[in-house]
């Protein structure tokens, strides 16, 4: 059950990330056109492209962290025998999992501030910063998520072994 979530999940955030991505593609192509042949640059595309990125950005952790796509030096762990793979694997996962809740906890008051306060981002649009900010607590969460299955994972192939 929590694996379909999982799953689910991942294929949630990979559109999400595609369609972010085709619509930065989308406004910019579409800001260079009006700017260069019409001589008229719009006042929006760069503030909406900058919103999609900071959301892209940070859903694109989780989706690379799922494919392993992430930068990581194996030098030593390639040689380690599975056992101790597994065993750096859970020590892994515990310190993930630590950055996450507090990366998931930190985020959400730093949305509160901006939601309580009601700050606002500067420029045309007149954005409120809550939009965006929510984006901290919210891949916070789905990290503690993806953590937790790893270490349960690992902690099961450790068992196992």
């Amino acid at each position: 059950m929590v694996q379909i979530a999982y799953k689910w999940i991942i294929g949630a955030v990979k559109v999400i990330s595609a369609v972010s991505i085709a619509l930065m593609t989308l406004f910019t192509a579409y800001e260079v056109v009006v700017r260069e042949l019409f001589g008229k640059p719009t006042i929006w595309t760069n503030e909406i492209t900058s919103y999609l990125l900071i959301w892209f950005g940070l859903l694109g952790i989780i989706y690379a962290y799922d494919k392993g796509t992430h930068v990581s030096v194996d030098i030593i762990y390639r040689r380690m025998n599975v056992r101790n793979q597994t065993l750096f694997d859970i020590v892994t996962a515990t310190l993930m999992l630590a950055f996450a809740l507090c990366f998931c906890m930190y985020g959400y008051k730093y949305w509160w501030l901006a939601y309580s306060r009601g700050w606002r981002h500067f420029g045309m649009l007149d954005v409120p910063m809550s939009y965006t900010r929510i984006s901290l607590p919210v891949v916070g969460l789905l990290l503690v998520f993806q953590f937790a299955i790893v270490l349960y994972d690992r902690i099961k192939a450790l068992r196992s072994t």
